[in-house]
Order: structure tokens, then sequence, then C-alpha cells
């Protein structure tokens, strides 16, 4: 049986989601999400080694390139699809690339799709991270002193004015990660500021400075906001260890309720006219005890599994208001819901440990068992055996580099 012949349906149920792209937990999680309610689920693999590929809860696999790789192609296989179906289904995306895409073409594919998010005016202003910290000055928002240099000579002079330590990081996160595999270069003294500018150098890659807010602890919490309404839910947790350290995705995070946090967030979510589903994520900074802003990711964060197992399903509620189905009453989400990235937080562990940053209480949660998995499911084992294996062979590569590298 073909893909659009099994997506067709004589109910009114619409034929299913179509997750867009990425290879990380935060697709998977979705996929199995929709799968598990027997909801058919398409995925826009864009990735040769992706561990969401394998899930078994996935009806069909559509080859296509990232928005990022290629806009254009991107939006054309969604349409081509979608003028095959019967049926309208949801649009669910992971990347910023692809919310920037699909916001722009918004209106080309509520043809065939429903589609949960912002307009592309919205997104770009959260994405860009120059303009999104634009944005907080403009609105008086707290965040971290930021400042905006137009090109590298810039950020030389800037750096040398700057009280170390400080943050060199992208205005466009996916493209800095993807060559450097890292978030922000950290500077704390003028061989870092040169050293960071000579990476940075030929990349074309527009980069802001900011302040360190001291500490370890982010919040971030979950939302979905159908228009100018109040959100239909909302669930938060703190990011206790993140790969990589100190400045990178959470790892390892537990679920709590940060009355002030959430309601700064939603007040600015509100008066930028938002709709559809973020994630804010928010410093508690100790030298004012004011939260700051960090960033607004409009769309599903890495961690959502965390929010449905606190009884907070976002993608599912956005998938049912999303087709004008009613959205039942959620109640207050769990306190003390352990999340864990699995193998990735191992390293994070280790180096706190290492620098003698990790309390009994963080070792008790760290082993507490009935933690809810990131890839690790029993009813869908192939991902994280698939994940074990990479893991494996990238330590394996890194052992043995530091080990040619030490004898030669």
């Amino acid at each position: 049986m073909s893909l659009v012949t099994g997506m067709r349906s004589n109910n009114k149920e619409p034929a299913g989601v179509v997750v867009t792209g990425g290879v990380t937990p935060n697709s998977l999680g979705i996929v199995r999400s929709f799968g598990r309610r027997g909801i058919p689920v398409v995925y826009l693999d864009s990735g040769p080694r992706s561990i969401v590929s394998y899930s078994r809860y996935i009806k069909q696999r559509i080859k296509c390139p990232s928005a990022d790789e290629s806009e254009d192609e991107f939006i054309r296989v969604l349409l081509d699809f979608g003028g095959r179906i019967d049926n309208k289904m949801v649009l669910i995306c992971t990347l910023d690339g692809d919310v920037l895409a699909l916001s722009r073409h918004k209106r080309e594919l509520e043809q065939f799709y429903y589609v949960p998010m912002p307009e592309f005016d919205t997104v770009e202003k959260l994405v860009y991270k120059r303009n999104f910290y634009r944005l907080l000055a403009e609105m008086g928002i707290p965040h971290p002193k930021t400042w905006f240099p137009q090109n590298l000579d810039q950020v030389r002079v800037m750096g040398r004015e700057i009280a170390y330590p400080y943050i060199v990081k992208p205005s466009y996160s996916p493209t800095f990660q993807w060559k450097f595999g890292l978030k922000c270069f950290v500077v704390n003294s003028t061989q870092d500021l040169g050293r960071a500018v000579d990476r940075l150098e030929g990349r074309g890659i527009d980069v802001v400075i900011q302040e360190i807010i001291p500490g370890r602890g982010v919040y971030e919490f979950f939302t979905y906001l159908p228009g100018e309404s109040e959100p239909l839910g909302v669930c938060g947790w703190d990011k206790i260890r993140y790969y990589p350290t100190d400045f990178g995705s959470g790892t390892f995070c537990e679920s709590v309720w940060h009355r002030e946090a959430v309601e700064r967030g939603l007040q600015f979510l509100k008066a930028i006219g938002y709709c559809g589903m973020a994630s804010v994520e928010l410093k508690k900074d100790p030298r004012d005890g004011e939260y700051k802003f960090l960033e607004v990711n409009a769309r599903v964060t890495l961690q959502h599994r965390l929010a449905a197992a606190c009884g907070v399903d976002i993608p599912y509620i956005a998938y049912r208001d999303a087709c004008g189905y009613d959205v039942p009453d959620i109640a207050a989400p769990s306190s003390g819901v352990i999340w864990v990235d699995d193998f990735v937080d191992l390293l994070p562990f280790l180096t706190h440990i290492k620098r003698r940053e990790v309390g009994i209480g963080e070792i008790v949660k760290s082993l507490k068992p009935g933690k809810v998995h990131s890839v690790l499911a029993w009813d869908d084992p192939a991902p994280v055996i698939v994940r074990a294996v990479k893991s494996g062979m990238s330590a394996l590569r890194l052992l043995r580099r530091r080990y040619t590298g030490s004898a030669s």
C-alpha cells in the first residue's frame, strides 16, 4: 500500500502529522508521541545519521534536505506531498531553519496542512539573536548585557574593552553549531578573544558579545498559545546539566514551577502577539535577583517529553487545537520529574564531578530510577541501540586521538 493511500481516512481525524527534519531525540519524541496514539507519522529525513529514522512509529520516511540546506527544495517536497493527500496533516518542526521556512511559506502550505506556528515576522525576531536582544532592549525587558559588533574588527576592539569572562555567540545558531560543534565561544582572556576571531575569520557568521550571568542553573518552560487567548498548557524545568558543558543543550533537567519566570515569559509572548509552540529560557541573576531572558525558541524544544511526562503534552495539545478539536483542561504539571539525555549526559556529569561541582543531592537524582529518557524506550528499542553504537564509536575515536596525540 502506498503512503498516500494509507494516509487517507473516512473519518474526521486528519491524516496525521509531518515531522520536519531533526536528527535528535527532539524529533524522536514527537514521532513516538503521535505514533503511540495511532496517529500516522510522516518523517522528513534530512540526516543520513538520524536515529529518528529507525523508530517503528514512522509510517513513511521522505528524504528531504533541511531548510538550511535548500529552502526551495524543502518547501517543494512539502507542497508536492501535500497535493497527494486527501486530508490535511499537521506540520511540526524542531529546527530553527525549518520554522523560518515554514512560517515564510505559511500561506502556501495551509492549502494542505495545519501550521500551528507564528507569522514569519515574529519568528525572524526570535530566531536571529541580534534581532531578539535588540527587541528585548526596546521593550525594556531584562536580559544579559549584549554588544552588537558589525564585523570581526569590531569584535576585536569591543572584546578588549569588555570585562572577562564573556561569550561570543552567533546571531543564527544552527550554522555556528554545524561548523564548530558549540553554541558559543567562551572568552576568558585576550588570547581566547584572538582564537575566537581567528576561527570566525572568513566564515561569514554574524555574532554578538554577551556577558555571562553567574551560576549554573537555567530555567526553561514550554507552552502553546493558540493566539491572543491564554496558553493551553505550560510546563517548566530547571536545566541542571548541559552539553557542551556550561553553554549547551540541557542534558539533565528536573520539572519545577517557577511562577515569576513563567509569568514574565508569557507576558513577553503575549506582548509580541505570539501564537504557536514556544520554549522560553531565563536565568535568575544572583547579582540582582532578576530573571533575565536568554532566548525564545519558536519550535518544539528538546526536552518536550519531560512536559508530557508531567501531564502537559504540548505538541499533542497544539495538534488538537490546530485541527479544531476540544482540548481538555490540563492539570498543574508534576514537579520533581527528571529527564535525561541518554549517553550524552555522562560527559557533563563527569566534568562537574571533576570540578567538584556536584553535590550529594545531584548525585542521588542522577542515580534515581524512573527518569524520563530522551531515547530509551522498551516499545521502540532500535533508536537507542543505534545511538549506543554511535556513542561508542565516537568515544573510541576520541580515545584514539588522545592516545596518538600523547604518544607523538
